[in-house]
């Protein structure tokens, strides 16, 4: 099996307006196809033990940078349907007629875009941390305040990101200060693989964590109501970015949705659940 980890760990795909739109793979080539849509910051790198568990469960499991995260085009203008419009180019390109998405923090509103606007190519969906706008309960004042600037000055919001984080050691630092001591074990623990994750996110500069700001922030464009799949909620009660009462308000749009409560957990629950995610989807 161990010969099958890491497949293909970056390849891109040239989109039908000419944009690059850079994916890797992990997991076993001929397994379930799951796709991954990293966190606001994060990119396509899997760390590689979540890869091994990838394979460990039978996974062909597909990590995209979105449009200005890694080498990824940026997007003028983009939508979290267009993000759908990309993601059905690229499972054409790769022959997978049908797959089920796993979407963390920032990840989740595309991840439910493209069961949205996707409802016959996308199975189940699991979103971690995931974040609803209109929900200002729990959330420390530095990530209310990004949302507000992401409505009201995108420019100075990406004027504020551009300062924040010049690096991934620094990107690393900023998102540590904003989250619970759970949460700041967490980041301290897997320090290496955020680093080259966050180096990553930052090869095409702050526009991917800006736009995606923007995205999840303001009106996302579709009826949530109007999703019909399994959906999986994993929240941490500690959670302080994405707090429980975002993912309850989320869950209450969402007919086929199941909210899994994780005691004492924080944001970045989904590294210690996984592997139990994985098997949910499979």
């Amino acid at each position: 099996m161990q010969q099958d980890i890491f497949i293909k760990n970056g390849k891109m795909l040239q989109l039908p307006d000419g944009r690059k739109l850079v994916f890797a793979e992990y997991g076993v080539a001929s397994g379930k196809p799951v796709l991954f849509f990293h966190a606001a910051p994060g990119s396509s790198y899997v760390h590689k033990d979540m890869a091994e568990m990838a394979a460990q469960q039978g996974v062909r499991l597909i990590g995209v940078d979105r449009p200005g995260y890694g080498l990824s085009d940026p997007l003028p203008g983009r939508t979290l349907l267009s993000w759908a419009d990309d993601i059905e180019n690229l499972t054409d390109k790769l022959e997978i007629d049908r797959f089920s998405i796993i979407g963390f923090s920032g990840g989740c509103p595309h991840a439910l875009a493209c069961a949205y606007k996707l409802p016959e190519r996308v199975q189940k969906v699991a979103l971690a941390a995931a974040l609803v706008p209109g929900v200002t309960e729990g959330i420390p004042a530095m990530v209310s305040g990004l949302y507000a600037l992401a409505q009201s000055n995108p420019d100075e919001l990406r004027s504020t990101f551009a300062a924040l984080a010049p690096s991934s050691a620094a990107l690393i630092e900023v998102v540590a200060a904003s989250v619970a001591d759970c949460d700041k074990k967490a980041v301290a623990e897997r320090a290496s693989e955020l680093e080259r994750d966050y180096s990553r996110t930052l090869l095409n500069g702050i526009e991917g964590i800006a736009s995606d700001y923007i995205l999840f922030s303001g009106s996302w464009g579709f009826p949530l109501e109007a999703i019909h799949k399994e959906i999986f909620l994993w929240s941490g009660t500690a959670d302080q970015n994405t707090p429980p009462a975002m993912v309850h308000s989320l869950a209450s749009q969402l007919s086929g949705s199941k909210v899994f409560i994780l005691p004492d957990e924080g944001h970045f629950a989904l590294y210690g659940h996984w592997g139990e995610i994985l098997k949910q989807l499979v």
